[in-house]
């Protein structure tokens, strides 16, 4: 007790004499804080398990799903994700007396289908809006706050509520009439609402049980399980109803399903590889950023320990021991942690409360509840540890000073002690660049095979996953560790020997890298987080433009430049989709330059009217099978398994090329072309795969397999969306085989169209919201944007410690400036002077930063995806180039020129 009282009481008193660092200290350690307190607040707030049960729930106590089934067999009560039951017999759900079922008193409300209804196709005159139709109860009783009238009223029967989002793009409003164009039906608006679960979404309402519009059509019929929200009395078991209600052919969902999740599940999920890494990352990135936090706070409070060195030796001439000593500034590390923890907490909290509203846009929806998790728990101990662990440094140092030393001010160094601290620094550089390397050399084979696999993407349609094997990223990273760790024992002796060698430097020079020397304490600390920093985003660098180098080898293209796809999106039977896609097709072309439209090409087989009559489309898609082995390293991609009539149009759009007279003649042999050698099996034949029928019995029948013999035709490029194989039309109908009516057709234009033509053409295709028209494009990235906040935030951490280290370094010299005044020096020469201060701390962090991050990127280049090594230059010109010098510009801009003249003591 007698240790920690005099020290708390020296640390208030510190801290208030020193108000503007100890708010520095503060700051730096509450910002962290902050961004975690924040983050975790709109996580809880949105996907944590209450808000989960108030977004399904609002206040009812369960949700009630009345199925097509007699009997639920084998229940049990889980979760309503987590699956379906085993069920016995089949009935109307509409027959169900759903509260004769229920304990007196419970309080019933329908909530609509589980599956929703209709899909709607909206028209006011020439403008269309197309999106679902669901049914819920309005105004509702447990979630009043799901569907909120703005405007009008809620809807009657035959009639509707629209979403803002509709109304915009039909311009109606309350009591206007609207069609649906699939059915030709007209419906009332009653009112706009907003949807609380969908702020952005095209939706539309009406109450349950309201037949809108005709029942099924071809796009999706109506849920014939209703469900319900249900308030159960006082003294219900939920358990045991559910039980009694699964022997009825209806689940009940009780709200601690969805408060325990866990509790409820059907299986026991494993811990995966991924999952593993993805905790080891994320506890990486968590203890770079603590340590980034250490050093820059570090920094500020070691300047503030020297300017207590007097204190200090009063305090140990007085009879203090040296554990006393550090007791004193440890307490003042902590409560300055305290007070910025606080302090993040409080402004996470507060930024979270003040626009909300703004995340429930960016969200997408309203976030249901306002929760915080343990993890702001975790983030306080973290702060306040932080100010702990940049206190500790600066305490052992006052506790070894001798009383003497400290009451005149000197600080003497140890060669000794800094030798030792620069080879152990030396040692874990070492370890750490054996550790990447080796790392490094386990993963050179799967890159090479990688890069060799990769190479073939564009021909054969696959898809492979970049090579991610755990232990040898997991020593690259304990690499990445180590060489951390030595480079922040070892950046202070880098700067000593700066200072050697800066003896030929300009005046402003010699005096900055003369500074950087003798005050390490707190150059070293700045200079190390400004590494950490750079090398962060270096390696974020090179894992995007990696990425996207990866996604370009991988991408396979929809259809050649210059083509457009034309199909139709709403049809009611093959006829009517035919028609539409005709209608399309001779729009587009009428405006596109050089339309050529390309003859019908896809092939099916012809389908028995007694199958028609079950449902059946007059004509079935053929595919025939690929035999390419693809694991769970690859995916296959695309429709290589369609077929065509060897048109030579569409042959030279799908293979870049002409046939060949050998080509020719296979075909004429009754031979079909394979656009891939992995669909061609041993037997040097394609088969197809066909779809099964169905009898009128329900047994399922097998149509015959169909086997020819082909041989390959190479294409160039792989296109997701032309055939994979070519035949004559004799050979189309000695097979049975047809063009496919209503599949999509191609129109090829010239190749100086321009932009506004193409959007023309598309708006063709679209008139009347029944067709859709996509084009091929080359291949363009996203990752611009990403690389460009990548090296802003390392730009601005790095401004950041410069800015504390020159302010820091002004605080700490201004007897050194004065004296530099007072002798006649230019008032120009602080400017200079605090520019070449800048410019040595951020360039000297900004190169080992990119030279670190640069090596971690080389060891982890298997991981990225990309072929081969791909080098972000601009990224590293600006980081390592471009910072420091606007860092030293900008500090020269914003200094002072003159400073005051202060008394200067021998």
């Amino acid at each position: 007790m007698s240790v920690w009282r005099p020290a708390q009481r020296m640390a208030r008193r510190s801290i208030r004499r020193n108000l503007a660092r100890s708010i520095l200290i503060a700051l730096l350690i509450g910002l962290p804080v902050a961004v975690a307190t924040f983050s975790d607040v709109l996580h809880r707030s949105s996907d944590s398990p209450a808000a989960y049960a108030q977004r399904n729930l609002g206040s009812a106590d369960a949700k009630l799903v009345v199925t097509p089934a007699e009997r639920i067999k084998d229940f049990r009560l889980i979760s309503e994700w987590n699956g379906g039951y085993s069920t016995v017999g089949e009935r109307d759900p509409a027959t169900v007396d759903v509260p004769g079922l229920l304990p007196p008193g419970t309080e019933l409300e329908v909530a609509g289908a589980s599956d929703g209804g209709p899909f709607l196709l909206l028209r006011k005159g020439d403008r269309y809006d197309e999106g679902p139709l669901s049914q819920a109860t309005m105004p509702s009783v447990f979630q009043p706050d799901r569907l909120q009238l703005r405007d009008g009223a809620y809807p009657g029967a035959g009639e509707i509520a629209i979403t803002q989002r509709t109304a915009d793009k039909l311009r109606v409003g309350p009591g206007d009439v609207v069609t649906d164009d699939l059915s030709g039906t007209e419906i009332t608006v009653s009112g706009i609402v907003r949807d609380a679960q969908c702020l952005r979404c095209s939706s539309s309402y009406a109450q349950p049980g309201q037949q809108v519009v005709p029942k099924p059509r071809a796009d999706g019929p109506y849920d014939n399980s209703p469900t319900y929200l249900v308030d159960l009395p006082p003294g219900v078991s939920a358990d045991a109803l559910a039980h009694r209600l699964a022997q009825q052919g209806v689940l009940l969902y009780p709200r601690d399903t969805y408060l325990h999740r866990d509790r409820y599940q059907t299986w026991d999920e494993p811990v995966t590889l991924d999952q593993v890494r993805g905790v080891a990352l994320t506890t990486l990135i968590v203890g770079l950023g603590l340590l980034e936090v250490i050093l820059l706070a570090g920094a500020a409070f070691a300047v503030g320990a020297r300017k207590q060195v007097r204190d200090m030796g009063l305090i140990s001439a007085g009879g203090a021991s040296p554990r006393q000593l550090r007791a004193v500034l440890l307490v003042q590390g902590a409560t300055l942690g305290v007070l910025g923890t606080a302090g993040g907490v409080a402004a996470g909290l507060l930024v979270a409360r003040l626009g909300w509203p703004l995340w429930e846009w960016l969200n997408g929806e309203v976030l249901p509840v306002f929760r915080i998790g343990p993890e702001v728990l975790i983030a306080v101990v973290v702060g306040v540890l932080s100010g702990v662990l940049a206190a500790v440094v600066p305490a052992i140092g006052a506790a070894r000073k001798q009383p003497l030393d400290a009451l005149s001010g000197r600080f003497r160094t140890s060669r000794q002690h800094s030798r030792r601290t620069a080879i152990v620094g030396v040692l874990a550089i070492g370890a750490g660049v054996v550790l990447g390397l080796v790392g490094s050399g386990m993963m050179a084979g799967d890159f090479a095979a990688y890069g060799d696999a990769l190479s073939t993407a564009r021909l054969t349609g696959v898809s492979l996953q970049a090579p991610s094997p755990t232990v040898p990223i997991a020593l690259v990273l304990a690499g990445a560790v180590a060489g951390v760790a030595g480079l922040v024992l070892v950046m202070p002796s880098l700067l000593g020997l700066l200072g050697r060698i800066g003896a030929r430097l300009p005046l402003p020079g010699r005096l900055a890298v003369r500074d950087a020397d003798r005050h390490r304490h707190r150059t070293g600390p700045a200079t190390s987080a400004i590494m950490l920093a750079v090398a962060g985003s270096v390696v974020a660098a090179f894992a995007m433009t990696g990425s996207a180098r990866a996604d370009e080898a991988r991408w396979l293209p929809d259809l050649p430049e210059h083509t457009m796809r034309v199909y139709a999106q709403y049809g009611d039977g093959q006829a009517e989709t035919t028609a539409i896609t005709t209608a399309a097709t001779e729009r587009a072309a009428a405006v596109l330059p050089g339309a050529q439209v390309l003859a019908p090409f896809e092939l099916g087989y012809a389908v028995p009217e007694s199958q028609q009559e079950l449902g059946a489309t007059p004509v079935q898609s053929i595919w025939f099978n690929d035999n390419l082995a693809c694991d769970s390293s690859c995916v296959t991609y695309g429709s290589t398994g369609s077929a065509a009539i060897a048109d030579p149009a569409v042959v030279r759009l799908t293979l870049g090329r002409d046939l060949t007279a050998e080509e020719q003649a296979a075909l004429d042999r009754g031979e079909v072309l394979a656009t891939s050698p992995s669909m061609v099996d041993a037997d040097g034949k394609v088969t197809a795969s066909l779809d099964l029928k169905i009898d009128a019995e329900g047994a399922e029948a097998d149509i015959p397999r169909l086997e020819l013999p082909a041989r390959v035709a190479p294409r160039t490029t792989f296109y997701t969306s032309l055939p994979g194989v070519f035949m004559s039309a004799e050979t189309a109908a000695a097979n049975g085989l047809v063009p496919i009516p209503d599949a999509t057709r191609l129109i090829t234009y010239a190749a100086d169209a321009t932009p506004a033509e193409v959007r023309a053409g598309v708006r063709a295709a679209r008139e009347g919201h029944r067709a859709g028209a996509s084009i091929g494009e080359p291949y363009h990235d996203d990752y611009g944007i990403a690389l460009l906040v990548v090296g802003g935030v390392a730009g601005l951490v790095t401004l950041i410690g410069v800015a504390i280290a020159v302010a820091l370094s002004a605080a700490e010299g201004r007897r050194e400036l004065a004296t530099l005044s007072a002798v006649g020096a230019d008032p120009a020469v602080r400017r200079r002077l605090a520019g070449a201060q800048a410019l040595v701390i951020s360039g000297v962090g900004a190169l080992v930063g990119v030279l670190l991050g640069s090596f971690v990127s080389y060891a982890l280049r298997a991981t990225f995806g990309a072929p081969s090594f791909t080098v972000p230059w601009a990224n590293l010109a600006g980081v390592g180039l471009g910072v420091p010098v606007l860092a030293a510009l900008l500090t020269a801009a914003c200094t002072r020129s003159k400073v005051p003249v202060l008394e200067r003591r021998a």
